[in-house]
């Protein structure tokens, strides 16, 4: 009896401590932790640029915050670093095609993809002879229909391309950015560089591209995450058990020694256990607030409803109308400024109706709020009190305008009627009062952007962040407008040394300088 006792309280003396296990549990779910912050801090740093081939994760996002984002800069100017080196061994006629399949591959893919492995989007090597080989499709080629493609996806799902669909569906059904301003030598030198990313890189950059070919095939870092957490689930089932074990023993030995016995201390009470566990809740809190504080701002694909359908792909693709018509802020002021009726009215005073699509029941909608009478002599006249107009009154006003659509056997029928009543309606609900455009492109208030800046000193078009705008029928965000998005436009941008202010002040630059030659990529430039 005395061995068995002698054995217990060996046991019990040199059992797993559980303050040791503890830190060793902490270490592999914090670990775990990590790997999947990481991993997921990866895939919404590639929804914040342009992608190629592949999808672009719509409400978000994109390049990160802090530390993170910080490391995405360091790493994409060491890239930048890279191709400059190569670009000096590299020979002259591949090499500019890869230079600049490289530059474009950086600015509009990288983020999302990458040439030799799945990251967002598919990996793009060997893209072109995929669509090739999936064959014609309407008299068209796949290679043609890979260069509408790129240019816009939207066009090529419309036509029901059997494979740009199964490529929609295996990837979430999230929709990439248009890229309509690239030329069919741009898209050359993108394809040529994806095919051959390594050809003519440094041997550094050559074994990265060899270790992340590997990788793909290897173990990823969600599936490591998830096998790290496990690990620690069950590293601390084990620390209860043995816990358990080690306190029984413990009770024995006081027991046979005649040693007061402490009471029994449940669970969910011990210190220990808190000790454990409000850390990791707080890390894990921090990571999920960290991971949403990501996404703030970001709503790239926004698309809200208007109060009036107002047609960009009308009046600045059909029409042609100067961007700057309407608005006139974007040239003078930090903001391009959302137009007043009054400037609709510039045009509406004349251009009053288009029944065919519809557009009398929207222009109603400005002459009500401006309040103007469409039905006045002359074509129509501003109401001279428009508040002290009966509701009656301009109800009938309305009615009689928007009546002008229909036939008389049309306004007899009910159903036509029950329209015109909703339409009459719409139109009253904005009389006397401003039009409540809903806003789309909102920088966070910690973000300095001027516009009047970008478009007279620097030359931007408005499709470089708005996009297509002329082809629109409802607007919607297009570019991500993400931190990691303008650096990446301010690397890529070469400065126009035309402009007076930099003859003045930069006249010693390089005939090559981009915009963060000049101090663009610098924190206090947007940050202050």
């Amino acid at each position: 009896m005395t061995n068995q006792i002698q054995n217990k309280t060996l046991l019990a003396q040199y059992a797993p401590r559980p303050k040791q296990l503890f830190l060793l549990v902490s270490l592999f779910i914090s670990t775990a932790f990590v790997h999947s912050a990481i991993a997921q801090e990866e895939e919404l740093d590639a929804g914040n640029m342009p992608a190629d081939e592949g999808v672009m994760d719509s409400a978000a996002a994109l390049d990160s915050s802090g530390s993170l984002a910080l490391d995405s800069l360091e790493a994409e100017s060491e890239e930048t670093a890279l191709a400059e080196e190569s670009a000096e061994a590299a020979p002259s006629g591949e090499e500019a095609l890869w230079t600049q399949g490289k530059v474009l591959f950086q600015g509009k893919c990288a983020s999302c993809h990458h040439p030799l492995r799945d990251g967002t989007g598919p990996a793009l090597s060997g893209v072109r002879q995929r669509w090739i080989d999936n064959g014609d499709f309407e008299d068209k080629s796949g290679e043609e229909w890979l260069y509408a493609w790129i240019r816009n996806n939207n066009n090529v799902l419309d036509a029901g391309h059997p494979y740009a669909n199964d490529l929609y569906q295996q990837w979430g059904e999230a929709k990439m950015n248009l890229f309509a301003g690239l030329k069919d030598d741009e898209i050359d030198a993108l394809l040529y560089y994806v095919d051959n990313s390594s050809q003519f890189a440094p041997a550094a950059a050559v074994t990265e591209a060899a270790a992340g070919e590997g990788e793909a095939g290897g173990i990823g870092k969600e599936f490591l995450s998830k096998y790290l957490l496990f690990i620690g689930i069950g590293l601390f089932l084990l620390v209860l058990i043995l816990a358990r074990v080690q306190a029984v023993l413990k009770r024995i030995e006081l027991q046979k020694t005649g040693q007061p016995i402490p009471p029994y201390v449940p669970i969910w009470k011990s210190k220990r256990i808190y000790a454990v566990l409000v850390p990791l809740l707080l890390f894990a809190g921090a990571k999920t607030l960290m991971e949403s504080a990501i996404g703030v701002g970001r709503q790239q694909a926004y698309q809200p409803d208007q109060p009036i359908a107002y047609s960009h792909a009308l009046h600045a693709g059909q029409l042609n109308i100067e961007c700057q018509y309407c608005h006139s802020g974007a040239s003078k002021s930090k903001h391009s400024n959302i137009p007043s009726a009054d400037v609709c009215m510039n045009c509406h005073m004349q251009v009053n109706a288009n029944s065919e699509d519809g557009g009398r029941s929207e222009i109603a909608k400005i002459y009500a709020s401006v309040g103007w009478d469409p039905n006045a002599i002359g074509g129509g006249s501003y109401i001279a009190y428009p508040e002290s107009v009966e509701a009656d009154d301009l109800d009938s006003m309305y009615r009689t305008y928007l009546s002008q659509d229909y036939n008389e056997e049309e306004l007899m029928d009910e159903a036509v009627q029950v329209a015109l009543t909703e339409d009459v309606e719409a139109v009253l609900a904005m009389y006397n009062s401003p039009i409540p455009w809903v806003r789309i492109h909102n920088l966070p208030d910690h973000v300095y952007f001027n516009h009047a800046q970008h478009v007279n000193a620097g030359n931007v078009e408005c499709q470089s962040c708005h996009g297509p705008i002329q082809e629109m029928e409802v607007v919607y965000q297009w570019s991500p407008l993400s931190m990691g998005w303008c650096i990446n436009c301010h690397r890529n941008s070469e400065v126009d040394q035309n402009n007076p202010y930099y003859e003045q002040h930069y006249h010693n630059l390089s005939d090559e300088a981009t915009v963060e030659d000049i101090g663009g990529t610098e924190c206090q430039k947007c940050h202050y």
